[in-house]
């Protein structure tokens, strides 16, 4: 039926390989008990994995697949298997999950093929499950959480209504939709908790912008490379240099990556059992918090600081200053104590303060140059007094910035992309992964890890094909 290098026999026997007992933990019967025996685990891994490779994510086709693709017919021995099961298997399994995505990394580590010493990051932007007609305003959520409770009042009473007059009802009928209103009422509970959150740590002045998905609640409103919008999760990647393998994989509901990269070398040290000498990553991850921290475990962070400028440009924006005069543009006199504005008026240090754990220098110009000064408009429009506030960079970061402006590191740098982007074009471009099957981000955060599993089995699998034909 299938050549003897077919994906679907070395899924099948490199699937035999591994430790699955987390994933039949909770099942009551098995082949020669009583009852009626489950699927094995080993078995419903391997469909699971050799269909992300084909690109199929879907329990109901896969499940229709298996009439006809070869590769699922081998893996069953033309047996049906229902979708619900296949659903179930996906997201019911988290610990066996991750086992089973660690076990992997340790063989690709005893066959010398992977390089843990290093580790290269990045994070893309997936659709959720919920589309753009679920994202609502406070007043909608409000008034969609009244009419689910409506309907699940209505249904509670002609229950009651029913039994009391002893009419006989479709017990499966009614059932499911007691189901799907209780359903219904919680989705819209949670989509109310999480906007009244929102509004709490939002100006007022901005509230109605906000938008939450009634569908899907822990979805967040993300903006996409292609300049659209939609509810999604942002999924972080950490990848190996030498094989390109994932090492680490998760799904969060943050819209940067700003806080997301110290979790992801936690996950890394979960997976390999040690935290790599060394990590590559985009400006988006550049913060003094991840180079304090990184710094703190002896481990290299290389990511290209964002000019002074562009951080700058935000909180210039709003108090109506020109860039040309942005803090970035004040020269420092020799011993720091003092600096020398754009046209050339000095202003003397009077104090200091921390803010967000970093002490700042605080420089003030004379109010009688400011009051005079030609660019007063463009300087310090709000106060009529220019201040200016200088951090006081720590030992790590002084090295950190130092390390960034050497050609050897900028030239290492260059190669981020082609390794840490490479599994998201496999996903996105080539599978053609771009939303999520299920809701949730705990769910969501399983499938990503199928996808990955898929991932690192091809890029095994050729390796593999490689060290045969040699």
């Amino acid at each position: 039926m299938i050549p003897p290098d077919h994906a679907a026999r070395v899924i099948w026997e490199l699937s035999g390989n591994f430790d699955l007992s987390l994933f039949e933990a909770t099942k009551k019967t098995k082949v020669a008990e009583a009852g009626r025996p489950c699927w094995p685990a080993r078995l419903l891994v391997s469909m699971w994995i050799y269909s992300y490779t084909l690109g199929m994510a879907s329990a109901r086709a896969i499940a229709d697949a298996v009439k006809h693709e070869p590769g699922l017919r081998w893996l069953t021995s033309d047996q049906e298997i229902n979708h619900h099961t296949l659903s179930d298997f996906r997201v019911g399994h988290q610990e066996g999950l991750e086992s089973l995505f660690a076990q992997f990394l340790v063989m690709l580590e005893k066959a010398g093929v992977v390089d843990f010493g290093t580790m290269l990051h990045d994070g893309t932007k997936i659709k959720a499950v919920a589309g753009k007609s679920s994202l609502h305003r406070h007043k909608t959520l409000k008034k969609s959480l009244k009419e689910a409770r409506r309907v699940l009042r209505s249904l509670e009473r002609r229950a009651e209504k029913a039994e009391a007059a002893g009419e006989a009802l479709d017990k499966r009928r009614e059932a499911a939709q007691h189901r799907a209103a209780r359903e219904a009422v919680r989705r819209a509970e949670a989509a109310l908790q999480k906007m009244q959150k929102m509004e709490a740590a939002t100006a007022p002045a901005k509230h109605a912008d906000l938008r939450v998905s009634d569908s899907e609640p822990e979805a967040q409103k993300m903006k996409h490379a292609d300049g659209s919008w939609a509810p999604s999760y942002n999924v972080q990647v950490s990848t190996e240099p030498k094989l390109r393998i994932i090492t680490a994989i998760g799904v969060t509901t943050a819209a940067n990556d700003l806080h997301e990269l110290v979790p992801a070398i936690e996950q890394v040290k979960q997976n390999t059992g040690a935290a790599p000498q060394q990590v590559i990553a985009d400006n988006g991850y550049a913060t003094r918090e991840n180079v304090e921290q990184t710094s703190a475990e002896n481990i290299e962070l290389i990511a290209p600081w964002k000019e002074d400028a562009s951080r700058e440009a935000g909180a210039c924006a709003r108090n109506g200053i020109a860039k040309e005069f942005g803090p970035s543009q004040f020269q420092r006199t020799r011993g720091g104590e003092s600096l020398i504005c754009p046209a050339g008026k000095g202003l003397v240090k009077i104090g200091e303060k921390i803010k967000h754990g970093v002490i700042r220098r605080i420089y003030q110009a004379d109010g009688a140059d400011c009051k005079v000064c030609m660019y007063r408009k463009q300087c310090c429009p709000v106060k009529g007094v220019r201040r200016v506030e200088r951090v006081v960079e720590s030992r790590s970061m002084r090295k950190y910035l130092a390390r960034m402006k050497k050609p050897a590191v900028k030239k290492l740098y260059e190669k981020r992309s082609e390794v840490a982007e490479f599994p998201h074009l496999w996903a996105k471009a080539v599978k053609q992964w771009r939303r999520f099957s299920v809701r949730g981000t705990v769910k969501a955060g399983m499938e990503a890890m199928w996808v990955a599993l898929a991932y690192n089995f091809t890029q095994w699998q050729r390796v593999r094909l490689m060290s045969v034909a040699a």
